[in-house]
């Protein structure tokens, strides 16, 4: 039994990409506004890493163990609650700020109720594409929501920045409220189709279950599925390589090269940002139409590794020297890779959405972010490793390197590269048809 039409769904979509574009800048403004409002009153680095890193956890395990919320509750009322929620907490920093209070303590907790509001909406906005739009729409629609996920990321500091000058972190906070209040408002008012009625004593059974056994249905279903136990795996090792590079390499590299020229470091994070947007809204879309999304992936693999070596191979070339010649050559490479990382991400997201049960599907999602956020740590640990014993330049090699590796592994893997090459129509719960052990309880339900 499949959802019915949605009324009007450029505006459902419209409505929901407003909503996440405008959430997620307003985030990032609240991220920065937090720890400038820390630095000023405390001037401890340590303290704001413990701020920063505590928002962080709670973002990545919450969409572990929380994901099964978009599933068994309606996908609006669910969003709603996490924009009104994070509204909220905002608006006390906000007032805690205007007052000139600075409890720790309730920094810390806010920002974690922040972090975890962020973990539960961010998959269900993903996860949502699909309940707002047609089958045949759903690959744009994942390439637009990936373009406007970078802009908000790439602006999100720039705009904090031009604001908290002039205005202070105080009135960035409470701006960043009143914003994300709209973003509730907007959900609200967001049509979105009925979900199919489940049986009685279905619906008691979920009722009855724990959270545990609901957050554990996500991870088994990826691991019951082979296409995306091999993604997840894939995901693991391009997100264990990639976070490093600008959590620690780069800006280790820029001290130890080019010293007072910060400039080198803004740039080059930048361009990978760029490449990412021009990726997502451009690259992508002729790229599928030129090869196919089958041999599209590996390509982006392939691109996100390269450039990263060849930013390795030019921090060797160039010297600390010469900073214009690297920055111009290491922009160009870096705006490869962020255009090859949504070649990956948009089109097996986009596979995702289509291919997995509706009862199943922001658990998917947030369970594969999830995998992908646990390896992070260990990355920035493995890269500060590499740096310190062997130079930057052959950080990016390596890490580069095993990213290519990633081509090689996703261009061999039938069982993925079948699932890629499916049409759109084919894949609509394509997961269900051939894994349906992976699904008890939606195949049950059906």
């Amino acid at each position: 039994m499949k959802p019915a039409a949605v009324a009007r769904p450029g505006r459902a979509f419209a409505l929901l990409q407003a909503a996440g574009f405008c959430g997620s800048l307003a985030t990032r403004c609240l991220e920065i506004a937090v720890a400038w409002w820390v630095l000023d009153r405390t001037g401890d680095e340590a303290l704001l890493g413990l701020v920063l890193g505590v928002g962080v956890a709670a973002d990545v395990f919450s969409r572990g163990a929380l994901g099964w919320v978009g599933d068994r509750f309606p996908v609006r009322r669910v969003i709603v609650s996490c924009f009104a929620g994070s509204a909220a907490v905002s608006g006390l920093l906000a007032a805690l700020a205007f007052a000139g209070v600075h409890q720790l303590a309730l920094v810390l907790a806010g920002v974690a109720l922040l972090g975890v509001g962020l973990g539960v909406r961010e998959p269900l906005l993903t996860s949502a594409v699909r309940a707002v739009v047609d089958t045949a729409a759903v690959a744009g629609a994942v390439r637009v929501r990936s373009a406007m996920a970078s802009l908000s990321a790439f602006s999100g500091p720039v705009v904090a920045g031009a604001l908290i000058g002039p205005l202070g972190y105080s009135a960035v906070l409470a701006l960043s409220c009143a914003v994300v209040a709209v973003c509730a408002a907007l959900t609200a008012v967001l049509p979105v189709p009925a979900a199919p009625a489940r049986p009685r004593e279905r619906r008691a059974a979920v009722g009855a279950a724990s959270w545990a056994a609901d957050a554990a249905a996500g991870f088994r279903a990826i691991r019951g599925v082979v296409p995306e136990r091999r993604l997840a795996l894939l995901a693991m090792v391009v997100d264990f390589a990639l976070f490093p590079v600008f959590a620690v390499v780069v800006p280790a590299l820029v001290s130890s090269h080019y010293p007072g020229r910060t400039w080198v470091l803004s740039i080059v994070e930048s361009a990978f940002a760029v490449g990412m947007i021009l990726g997502s809204a451009l690259v992508v879309g002729w790229s599928n139409r030129a090869v196919g999304r089958r041999r599209t992936v590996p390509y982006g693999f392939a691109a996100l590794g390269a450039g990263f070596v060849g930013t390795g191979a030019a921090v060797a070339l160039t010297g600390p020297g010469a900073p214009l010649v690297f920055t111009a050559v290491a922009s160009l490479l870096l705006v490869v890779s962020g255009a090859g990382l949504c070649m990956v991400t948009v089109n097996t997201g986009t596979v995702r959405l289509l291919a997995t049960p509706s009862a199943f599907r922001n658990r998917m999602v947030a369970a594969a972010s999830f995998l992908s956020g646990i390896v992070m740590p260990l990355g920035s640990l493995a890269g500060g490793v590499i740096s310190r014993t062997s130079g930057e330049w052959l950080a990016l090699t390596v890490l580069g390197g095993v990213i290519c590796l990633c081509a090689g592994i996703a261009r061999a893997d039938r069982s993925l590269t079948r699932f890629l090459a499916m049409p759109d129509e084919e894949l609509d719960e394509a997961y269900l048809r051939e894994f349906p052990y992976a699904f008890g309880a939606a195949a049950a339900v059906r």
